[in-house]
């Protein structure tokens, strides 16, 4: 696991992902964040990069973070007639990646506010859900929105967000393949009920490799 510092843009991976479907069976293992803000599922075979904390002048002040992504896949052994003429089988990967944030929040008035400067605000950002939810104990949205890029849908997003207790927000964010949010819908509200904010620091289930100083 490694540590890198946040882009300005909350959603790091808003750019055009391959149309291809994704297996929503995923196993997950618990992440804990080792500042003890917040501990959710992410799935367990991803590859898990920690976000340093970060200052803002233009939003939120950025207190940890961490983002969820498949890892590369690897080429499979070419066999039978495939083989004789070079060719290899690959299965179609994982694309979701997901990030889960925590965030100053006493700036935002009010959950709209919030969704504005995230995620709606953005003018290739068309909503097609907008729904009350709950995210460990504390009043949230949950916005699905299509990626629309000079009129083609390159990829969907999904985002819950929570004010939590006025200081400290949190924000949990799925990105995929266009069109997939029927199939993507129970693993993201999964991860969206495990959520928990003030957990004990320290504890691990993912391997941490620290940044080289």
């Amino acid at each position: 696991m490694h540590k890198v510092p946040l882009r300005p843009a909350f959603l790091i991976v808003l750019a055009a992902l391959a149309a291809c479907s994704n297996d929503p069976a995923r196993e997950f293992a618990r992440y804990y964040d080792e500042q003890g803000l917040f501990m959710l599922n992410l799935p367990a075979a991803n590859d898990v990069t920690v976000t340093q904390p970060q200052s803002s002048q233009e939003g939120p002040d950025l207190l940890t973070g961490v983002v969820s992504s498949p890892p590369a896949p690897s080429p499979s052994p070419a066999s039978g007639l495939g083989a004789a003429f070079g060719a290899t089988a690959e299965e179609p990967p994982d694309q979701t990646i997901y990030q889960a944030f925590a965030v100053g929040s006493e700036d935002f008035e009010d959950l709209d506010e919030m969704a504005l400067f995230f995620l709606t605000g953005d003018p290739v950002i068309d909503v097609v859900v907008d729904d009350p939810v709950t995210m460990g104990g504390h009043e949230a949205r949950l916005i699905v929105a299509d990626v629309n890029n000079g009129g083609t849908v390159t990829a969907g997003v999904a985002a819950a967000m929570t004010l939590g207790d006025g200081e400290t927000g949190y924000l949990i964010a799925a990105v995929f393949p266009p069109g997939e949010w029927d199939s993507e819908q129970a693993d993201f509200r999964r991860i969206l009920a495990s959520f928990r904010s003030n957990v004990p620091p320290g504890l691990q289930t993912f391997p941490v490799t620290e940044q080289a100083s």
